[in-house]
């Protein structure tokens, strides 16, 4: 998906593109606001968001996964639309959705095989009251007992903000007038 983010900042640049400062203004604030909801996400798991195969010692239903099972996923997309909407320009928004379909199709089915394997019937039930991507307007009742580790959220995503705060400074500097 930041492969798509880059061809795209390439194809504008090369093209001679440019933004305005307040596409970038609310791109920036949409960022800002998400990767502070990915961070809050990211404490209910205790920091270990990050892995490369899955793994689960617990199953989270409080917070915001009664509402969605994967709100760091969520938090991508925004995140993701952040960036288009700071190029502003229409390839930008296909590339990147594109590029998360394709990964997210990947990704979703494998994880949510592991943990109906790992958690059985308790992951079916919680799976049939939350939206995959989407939020459920009615959160999910359980007796999980996870409490957020608000430290560990901030440091299993500090690298996230410092990223991001490098490529929109990249796209200041290139494309904001």
């Amino acid at each position: 998906m930041f492969i798509a983010i880059a061809i795209s900042m390439a194809i504008k640049f090369y093209s001679g593109g440019m933004t305005t400062m307040s596409f970038f203004s609310v791109a920036v604030a949409l960022a800002v606001v998400t990767q502070i909801f990915r961070v809050y996400t990211a404490s209910y798991l205790w920091g270990r968001q990050a892995v490369t195969q899955p793994e689960a010692e617990f199953l989270t239903t409080v917070g915001p996964y009664a509402y969605v099972r994967n709100p760091l996923y969520l938090g991508n997309f925004l995140i993701g639309i952040a960036l288009c909407l700071a190029l502003n320009e229409w390839y930008a928004y296909v590339s990147f959705i594109v590029g998360y379909i394709f990964v997210y199709s990947l990704v979703l089915p494998y994880e949510e095989m592991y943990l109906e394997k790992k958690f059985g019937r308790l992951y079916s039930e919680y799976k049939s009251h939350t939206g995959r991507l989407i939020p459920k307007l009615k959160g999910y009742k359980s007796g999980d007992g996870v409490t957020p580790d608000f430290l560990a959220g901030i440091l299993g995503e500090i690298h996230v903000p410092l990223i991001l705060g490098l490529i929109f400074l990249v796209i200041y500097l290139l494309f904001v007038k």
